[in-house]
């Protein structure tokens, strides 16, 4: 099977701000791309945002696809696993070690070589978070957790708990037809986040939390992001985030320069350090330091 030449145990991670495809003829390149299904979805949806929510994250897909392959992007098609996550039908049929989220004005994608990858992301913003949701949703360890917080950092440490829990169960490609209080997420002062499985609740009886790897990043401090990563291969896990505008280096050399990919930034190896753009990283378990 093809996959994209990044080294076992990273992960590349690509993320658009949509308001800044807001750039002449560029909404229309991302129409072009799309294959016809793609597009009567496309038309269907109503409301600007979510339209354009829609276009941007199905042309940065292709984007990403296309920087590790001789390939343009209209070449790449998808179908969809039973729960609905994608999978490249060609031309690198099966290929799934890649995922996708968008909140509030932010796409990113992720990508590895192999295994099994899942990413979400929420803006800081949102207010649906608290006690009577996690009692809801989360296992009992989880709401004992948040319970022990100081009243100032639960809606962040729900935030981190609720985007792990959501990498996760995307990386397993079931989505919400796995209960989120079937595993419990940890968050250790001295290193990353860790998954948790009663015996009863193992997908597989052999399945154990040193299977999983996690990745926190903090975005501008406008968006939290998680990632869960099975790693059969590798024993730690590095995240490579880049800042990209999907097709603009295709649009003429007038077009709006300053919107180029931002340089790569290396996130740490302990993945507890949190992305900002343009500045050195920092350090500390979020929301706690």
């Amino acid at each position: 099977m093809h996959k994209p030449p990044i080294p076992p145990g990273h992960v590349d991670l690509w993320y658009t701000h949509i308001d800044r495809t807001d750039v002449p003829g560029l909404r229309a390149r991302y129409r072009e791309v799309l294959h016809g299904e793609e597009r009567e979805r496309a038309a269907r949806l109503k409301l600007p945002r979510v339209r354009d929510e829609y276009l941007v994250t199905r042309a940065l897909v292709r984007h990403v696809l296309s920087h590790y392959a001789d390939v343009s992007p209209r070449a790449w098609s998808f179908t969809q696993s039973d729960h609905g996550k994608p999978v490249v039908s060609a031309p690198w049929p099966g290929f799934a070690a890649f995922n996708l989220s968008h909140s509030a004005g932010m796409v990113v994608a992720a990508i590895a070589a192999e295994g099994q990858i899942g990413v979400d992301i929420e803006s800081l913003q949102r207010k649906t978070t608290g006690i009577d949701l996690a009692r809801r949703f989360f296992s009992a360890a989880e709401v004992s957790l948040l319970l022990a917080c100081p009243p100032e950092f639960q809606h962040d440490t729900f935030l981190q708990i609720w985007t792990l829990k959501e990498a996760y169960i995307k990386a397993i490609g079931q989505g919400l037809s796995f209960p989120l209080d079937r595993f419990s997420m940890s968050l250790p002062a001295d290193g990353p986040a860790r998954i948790e499985f009663a015996s009863k609740n193992q997908r597989s009886p052999g399945e154990t939390s040193d299977a999983w790897r996690f990745a926190q990043i903090r975005f501008h401090d406008h968006y939290h992001l998680s990632l869960a990563v099975s790693l059969p291969r590798s024993p730690e896990l590095v995240v490579t985030a880049r800042e990209v505008i999907p097709l603009v280096e295709n649009l003429p050399a007038t077009t709006n320069q300053a919107s180029k990919a931002a340089s790569p930034i290396l996130c740490h190896r302990a993945n507890q350090w949190f992305a900002r753009q343009g500045q050195a990283l920092t350090g500390g378990n979020f929301g706690l330091s």
